[in-house]
């Protein structure tokens, strides 16, 4: 079939299955990354189908490899069985949508760095990434502010050094929040010594990073429920899996 008519057809039965594009690609038989890429590129945001239980981050869960069904069912994390693929938690803040996983690295991120178009965020979406990449380091920071870019930077990198960190803007806000957290070197510290002062506190330079974060954006995530497994699980699947 010609490309186009596919991409057409494909188009066509996102509007019957109610925006869900997991549902429409299915339904023309187009694998769903293309689909995910066909449906970014056009401005479209993706939804769960109508009549069901809905996630305010579903397209994005989707696009990660979840499974629409899962996210319907919302099992907790404790009652799911392992499997190659990769487990996460997810939830709510706010606006926000969040993604947990427990393997020392992230899936979107792993995409990033293999197939950058097919979760690079769209203007007007804010995304931030926080990779610990325990296995090979360093750790990663990823922030899109919703102006079309994409900012990569090592935990502890000075993000008010960076060109677009205007005064104003959501990055150099997140620059001096992090600053102020204790989250990049200070003055009068080698980055040595300053690792040293962290990893005297609980979680280290991590758990600096990762609670300073959450406090700059307003993202809440019950701990409790984290470590209980009481938040819903979703296999996402990676480029290595």
């Amino acid at each position: 079939m010609d490309f186009e008519v596919l991409k057409a057809r494909f188009f066509e039965a996102l509007d019957r299955e109610g925006g869900s594009v997991t549902l429409a690609a299915r339904a023309v038989g187009v694998n769903r990354n293309t689909a995910f890429g066909w449906a970014r590129r056009a401005g479209v945001r993706g939804r769960g189908k109508p009549g069901r239980s809905g996630h305010q981050g579903r397209a994005e869960y989707e696009r990660l490899g979840a499974d629409e069904k899962q996210i319907s069912i919302g099992m907790p994390y404790r009652d799911f069985h392992p499997t190659r693929d990769a487990p996460c938690m997810y939830g709510t803040s706010g606006e926000w949508s969040y993604v947990l996983e427990d393997r020392g690295s992230c899936t979107w991120c792993e995409w990033f760095f293999e197939d950058e178009d097919k979760v690079r965020p769209t203007a007007g979406d804010e995304l931030i990434c926080l990779n610990a990449n325990i296995a090979v380091n360093p750790s990663y920071l990823v922030y899109a502010p919703g102006d079309g870019n994409v900012y990569l930077n090592n935990f502890g990198d000075d993000l008010t050094d960076r060109l677009h960190a205007v005064e104003g803007s959501k990055l150099a806000a997140l620059g001096e929040g992090l600053k102020a957290a204790g989250a990049t070197c200070p003055e009068g510290y080698t980055v040595r010594e300053w690792h040293d002062l962290l990893d005297a506190q609980e979680g280290g330079l991590r758990g600096v990073v990762w609670q300073a974060v959450g406090d700059i954006l307003g993202i809440r995530i019950p701990r409790a429920d984290v470590e209980q497994g009481r938040l819903p699980v979703a296999r996402l699947a990676g480029p290595y899996t």
